[in-house]
């Protein structure tokens, strides 16, 4: 018996994902072991990946790491653009930019 994952896409959009368990079945060519489906639901092509029971394991355990180490990274962004704002000087007024642009030209004078 082979037990495998496999990928097949044929897709440009989708709407979400559709994930089920499909159970051990006889088939004509042999025993097809238990596996999980994942599938893109969409209304055009088709998209779907088949996981052995092994590698969906794998996969649910390694899921909330990567995705607290991209909530992290989606935080850190977040703090990085307000520390940005915050040290960004006030954008100047008209007035401002020509008392600015006289006091250039005393200090150089």
């Amino acid at each position: 018996m082979i037990v495998m994952s496999f990928m097949q896409v044929n897709v440009s959009k989708y709407d979400g994902i559709d994930v089920q368990y499909r159970e051990a079945r006889q088939d004509t060519y042999g025993r097809i072991p238990a596996s999980v489906d994942v599938k893109l639901v969409n209304d055009g092509g088709r998209a779907w990946l088949n996981l052995s029971l092994e590698d969906a394991r794998t996969l649910a355990d390694r899921l909330p790491q990567i995705l607290m180490l991209h909530d992290a990274a989606e935080r850190l962004a977040a703090e990085m653009a307000v520390d940005k704002d915050e040290a960004a000087p006030a954008p100047m007024g008209k007035a401002q930019r020509k008392r600015s642009t006289e006091q250039s030209g005393q200090a150089a004078a």
